[in-house]
């Protein structure tokens, strides 16, 4: 029997409004933490964080039947959402 296979890793980049220097030390764990949490809502694996004051890279394991927009859409609406 046929099986298929799949290794969807993408690297995302967010940055901040007019790219200010919002995200702080002591934001910065915490957000990746609650990142990590809606990749893994979504049935994803977060592989690694990274980024500086202004922006976060994201190394990220999706299932093949998630959307990458509809995913990187709620991603970012709800991570702005927790800084807010």
């Amino acid at each position: 029997m046929p099986d298929s296979y799949t290794n969807l890793l993408y690297h995302v980049v967010f940055s901040t409004k007019e790219r200010r220097p919002l995200i702080t030390a002591e934001y910065e764990v915490r957000l990746y933490d609650y990142i990590g949490g809606m990749i893994r809502k979504v049935g994803g694996i977060s592989l690694e964080f990274n980024g500086t004051s202004d922006h976060i890279h994201l190394l990220a394991k999706l299932r093949p039947d998630c959307a990458l927009s509809n995913v990187l859409r709620d991603l970012k609406a709800s991570a702005t959402g927790w800084m807010h």
